[in-house]
């Protein structure tokens, strides 16, 4: 990349390409991490021509690297450490694999402070949710104008076989004792939800009713209902409200997106899979759940460090590793993912059903004046949603005693999703934050996201992000 530096870390004897590797700028909080092929890409807008770069990898030697350097090759190659035997003796055999995670619970807040700043990240969602053929809405009745059985069939035949979305983002997260805020410096798309390249055709076909509802919001006499089974609800007649628009057809070279979704997003996956306060760690939270086994210890940055392999009990979830400080008890690496035959939130309930059929993690923290920070995180999730009801939904009046119905649509879904997701959040850069400060920034109302048809060396040209896959180089937007 022409304002970049680039390169790929290998292990210098088997010169395979060691994934998730630590990238940081000496004397600063400026840094990356390879992807799962190597690869990384590091903006030079922020860097000296005299600044050097670390490498750290588990089990390995840290490696320095001038960046002036990068100009005669951009292969970085890794030693894996010899760790001397007495060490490995003082440490190992001191305490159990439940001792130190004990440890790592009581020391937590000390090691992980939870701070007000101000964190420049990298965003990557990839999320795909196929539609089987045999999913069905079937239209029972309607006498709405323009709702009729052949046309609402005829738009659910034009769905795609598969729902995509493909987003990367540089943003600013800023947050304040239990506030944040969230402003996008850039946005990319190379596949953008698909019902938003149907919605000019829906809004056409189905534009009399959309106004109509609309319309109602400023009536006090006319409502719109929604039935499901026994439940029903009134829909919002605010005519106040903020809708928060997405217009994706404003600009045919983006398309846009609450902002409120990107931070909801962001938020869950610091909270969920980079924070003890989430269920996810529960191999930590919920020791009785858990068998440990105390592996070599190994090195990361020069520390030695506890490698703590985890396997579930009857009611525990999750298998993985925890690399931890033999010194501090802080958590510097954690890998988990449901074991074998594992499942959650196995709900089947009046025609609705969701199960979370597998969830992956990978949660690397940098070290900072002020104790361990989250610097990457990597989460993927597969989950299966179901509905099998009837929905009815109803146009009335108000009246006295019994409200009048004047239109009503009554529709039958039998309806599967499975959902992947995959994630990948790095923390390009961090910094203390005030409260006068937290108040002057504006979140705005929506991000907008570029569309790019595939993955270009100059996609991304002076930003530091993740570099992307072999995989999602190849990635080309559908037509």
């Amino acid at each position: 990349m022409g304002n970049s530096i680039s390169g790929q870390v290998l292990d210098a004897e088997t010169l395979l390409p060691l994934p998730f590797a630590s990238i940081s700028v000496m004397d600063s909080q400026l840094g990356t991490i390879s992807n799962s092929e190597g690869y990384f890409v590091l903006s030079s807008e922020s860097i000296l021509g005299t600044d050097t770069l670390l490498f750290s990898y588990m089990g390995y030697e840290t490696f320095k690297r001038a960046i002036q350097d990068f100009e005669k090759s951009p292969l970085v190659y890794l030693r894996s450490v010899e760790i001397n035997l007495d060490a490995v003796t003082v440490y190992s055999r001191q305490l159990t694999g439940r001792e130190i995670i004990g440890q790592v619970r009581e020391n937590y807040s000390k090691n992980h402070p939870e701070r007000s700043e101000m964190r420049r990240m990298f965003y990557h969602k990839f999320e795909r949710t196929p539609f089987p053929e045999d999913n069905q809405i079937h239209v029972k009745h309607s006498d709405f104008v323009g709702m009729d059985k052949a046309t609402i069939e005829g738009l659910l035949k034009m769905l795609p076989d598969e729902f995509t979305e493909y987003q990367d983002a540089v943003l600013s997260f800023y947050n304040y004792e239990d506030k944040h805020k969230l402003v996008p410096v850039e946005a990319i798309s190379l596949e953008e939800d698909a019902m938003q390249d149907l919605e000019a055709i829906f809004e056409k076909k189905l534009g009399a009713f959309f106004e109509d509802i609309e319309k109602s919001k400023g009536n006090q006499e006319i409502y719109y209902k929604f039935r499901t089974g026994i439940f029903a609800m009134k829909a919002d007649t605010n005519p106040n409200e903020d809708t928060g628009a997405l217009e994706p057809h404003a600009d045919s070279l983006h398309y846009r997106v609450p902002t409120t979704q990107l931070d909801g997003e962001v938020s869950f996956l610091l909270k969920d899979y980079g924070s003890l306060r989430s269920d996810n760690w529960e191999f930590i939270t919920k020791p009785n759940r858990y068998d440990y086994r105390m592996e070599e210890v190994t090195v990361f940055n020069g520390e030695l460090v506890y490698q703590i392999a985890f396997t579930p009990r009857e009611r525990g979830l999750f298998e993985g590793t925890l690399y931890v400080s033999t010194q501090s008890f802080a958590i510097l690496q954690l890998d988990f993912a449901y074991a074998p035959g594992k499942t959650s939130e196995n709900i089947h309930l009046l025609g609705f059903g969701h199960s979370m059929n597998s969830k992956q993690g990978r949660v690397i923290f940098e070290k900072g004046a002020e104790g361990y920070f989250v610097k990457y995180i990597q989460a993927k999730q597969h989950e299966t949603a179901s509905i099998a009801r009837d929905f009815t939904i109803m146009k009335k009046q108000k009246r006295f005693l019994i409200d009048k119905e004047l239109n009503e649509i009554k529709l039958e879904a039998s309806l599967t999703f499975e959902i992947h997701s995959d994630w990948e959040l790095l923390i390009l850069d961090r910094k203390p934050l005030e409260a006068n400060e937290f108040e002057t920034v504006k979140q705005p109302a929506l991000v907008r996201f570029r569309k790019e048809y595939s993955n270009a060396p100059d996609l991304w040209d002076n930003r530091t992000v993740i570099a992307p896959s072999a995989e999602l180089m190849k990635y080309t937007r559908k037509e």
